[in-house]
Formats: C-alpha cells, sequence, structure tokens
C-alpha cells in the first residue's frame, strides 16, 4: 500500500475538490497529479469510511438489521464499499484509455476521489435532517432529489475539468458511476 498522504495533501486535495464545487476551472492546480498522489488519493476511502457506517446505519431498517444481523450487513456492506472505490476508478480508467481522454484518467481519478470526502459528508447531512425529521419528510425528499442532482452535475464538472474532454464524455464517466454503484448495491442488498 502506498504511503499515507500528509496533512498538507489531504487538506490540498480536500481544497481542490472544494474549488471544483464552486465550479473552479483551475481546481486541478491544489491534486498531487503524478502516480503517488494518484495511489494516495484512495485514502480518502478510509477518511469517508466513518460517514459510510454511519450514512449504512441511517439507511438499514431495524428488520434488517434483526434479520441480517449487525456483523454480516457490516461485513457485506464493507467489501461493497471496497470494491466500490476500485471498480469505478478501474472503469473510468478504462474508458479515458480507450477513448484517449485525459491522459488516461489519473487526474480523474485523483479529483473523484478527494472529493468522495466532500460528496459523503453532504449525503451525511442530509440522511441525518431527513432520519431525525428536521424537515417535514415530502421536503427532505425533495432536498434529497436536489442534493444527488447537485451531485451529479459536481461529478461532471469534475470529469469535464479533470479530463479536459467534451460533454459527451463526462456524461459517460458519471454514468457509468451510476450503474457501478447502483449495480454494486443491488449485489450488496441482496446477501442480507
Amino acid at each position: 500500500m502506498t504511503a499515507l498522504p500528509s496533512l498538507r495533501e489531504v487538506s490540498s486535495g480536500l481544497y481542490g475538490a472544494w474549488r471544483l464545487a464552486r465550479l473552479d476551472t483551475r481546481a486541478m492546480a491544489w491534486f498531487d497529479r503524478s502516480p503517488d498522489g494518484t495511489a494516495r488519493s484512495f485514502w480518502a476511502a478510509i477518511i469517508c469510511y466513518p460517514a459510510f457506517v454511519a450514512l449504512l446505519a441511517l439507511r438499514v431498517s431495524p428488520a434488517e438489521w434483526a434479520a441480517g444481523g449487525v456483523a454480516h450487513i457490516l461485513l457485506v456492506e464493507s467489501i461493497g464499499y471496497v470494491v466500490g472505490w476500485c471498480a469505478y476508478p478501474l472503469a473510468a480508467l478504462t474508458f479515458c484509455r480507450v477513448f484517449r481522454i485525459g491522459g488516461g484518467g489519473f487526474d480523474f481519478v485523483t479529483a473523484y476521489n478527494w472529493s468522495q470526502i466532500l460528496e459523503t459528508g453532504l449525503f451525511l447531512v442530509v440522511a441525518t435532517v431527513g432520519t431525525l425529521h428536521l424537515i417535514p419528510d415530502d421536503t427532505a425528499n425533495l432536498v434529497s432529489g436536489v442534493i444527488l442532482l447537485l451531485v451529479l452535475l459536481y461529478e461532471w464538472f469534475i470529469a469535464r475539468v479533470a479530463t479536459q474532454a467534451g460533454p459527451s464524455a463526462a456524461t459517460a464517466l458519471v454514468l457509468i458511476d451510476l450503474v457501478v454503484g447502483g449495480g454494486l448495491s443491488r449485489v450488496t442488498q441482496s446477501l442480507y
């Protein structure tokens, strides 16, 4: 496994992700785009994991926890989490290589990985607000839908900036993410 990223690299990656969220086309300058920097960006998965577990706790119903067992569900979902962090980047890199865009896609993977920290945090806030019924259910569902749309647009913007490809390629990268994520979610949930 690659060395831990420095605190400076993590904060720089987060700042780059934040700049991308603000539609800054120069945000890529904040990422370490070297091969080692791309490898270290996968440490974002470890940073996101506690929030992933919290989201899981909010998503899985008490009946599912009782029927499937906490350890079983946590193991299955954790395996799916690791697979997702590997499968989508591999699919994105393959796509970029086949269509000869984005220098092979490594810049995209780096930016995408660091952006997952912001996205996961946002999803956790939205899920917590909905679960605690801090706003009416209909409003919570609407907010969740709007946040999902904004996140997809954010990923599209990252794909456009990081690969310097056209809108069709960026759209394809987002669709690949949806297909991989949706497929993994169906598989993991079918196992409990």
